[in-house]
C-alpha cells in the first residue's frame, strides 16, 4: 500500500486559484458521492498532465492518504486552504456512512478539521465524513446506516463490526482501535 500515490482532481476558480472539491476525493471506494466542499490548494501542489490538473496525495492504507509539506488552514470566512509548509504533514481520512445512514464524529484534537460530502442532493442516501489533521490528530467516530446494502459491506471490514471506535494519527501512522479500554489492557 506504502508509495501508492492518489490522483485527487484540481480545479481553477477564475482562471488562477487553484482548488480542489472534497466531493472528487475517493479513498475507501464507498458510496457515491454528490455535493462537498472546496478546498483551496497551493499552487505547488497542483501537476499538469495531459491537459489535467491533480494533487498527488500518498496513500497511507484503505481509508487515509497524506500530503507531505502541506498544512491546512482555514480563514476567518471559513474557507479552508492547503497551504505549503516545509516539515508538516496534512492526513486526510475517510469514514463513510451506511447506506441512508449518518457519521458521528468527536475530535478529541485540535490539529482536525471535518468536511462531510453528500451521497445524494439532500443527503438522504448518506454521508462521507472526512477528517483532515495536520500532523497528529485523534478521533471518536460512529457510522450508522445499512452495511447489507450492496457496496457497503467493505465498511465492517475497514471500520470494526460495531462500525465505531477511535482513529489515531501518530508517528506518520493512521490507525483504528475499537475498544480503546481492551486495547490498553492488552497492550
Amino acid at each position: 500500500m506504502k508509495n501508492m500515490k492518489e490522483k485527487i482532481q484540481v480545479e481553477l476558480k477564475d482562471g488562477k486559484y487553484p482548488y480542489l472539491e472534497d466531493k472528487n476525493i475517493n479513498i475507501t471506494n464507498i458510496g457515491s458521492k454528490v455535493r462537498g466542499k472546496m478546498i483551496y490548494i497551493s499552487s505547488r501542489f497542483v501537476h499538469n498532465e495531459k491537459d489535467e490538473k491533480f494533487a498527488e496525495f500518498n496513500r497511507i492504507n484503505d481509508f487515509a492518504i497524506k500530503l507531505e509539506n502541506a498544512k491546512l488552514t482555514e480563514t476567518e470566512k471559513g474557507t479552508l486552504v492547503i497551504k505549503y509548509e516545509e516539515g508538516s504533514t496534512l492526513y486526510l481520512v475517510e469514514i463513510p456512512s451506511g447506506y441512508r445512514g449518518e457519521v458521528y464524529i468527536n475530535h478529541l484534537s485540535n490539529e482536525c478539521i471535518g468536511t462531510t460530502v453528500l451521497q445524494s442532493e439532500r443527503g438522504s442516501l448518506g454521508e462521507i465524513k472526512h477528517i483532515w489533521c495536520n500532523s497528529k490528530g485523534k478521533v471518536e467516530y460512529k457510522i450508522t446506516g445499512r452495511t447489507g446494502t450492496a457496496g457497503y459491506g467493505k465498511l465492517i471490514n475497514l471500520f470494526g463490526e460495531s462500525l465505531s471506535g477511535t482513529i489515531k494519527i501518530e508517528n506518520g501512522e493512521v490507525k483504528i482501535t475499537e475498544d480503546e479500554e481492551l486495547d490498553e489492557l492488552i497492550n
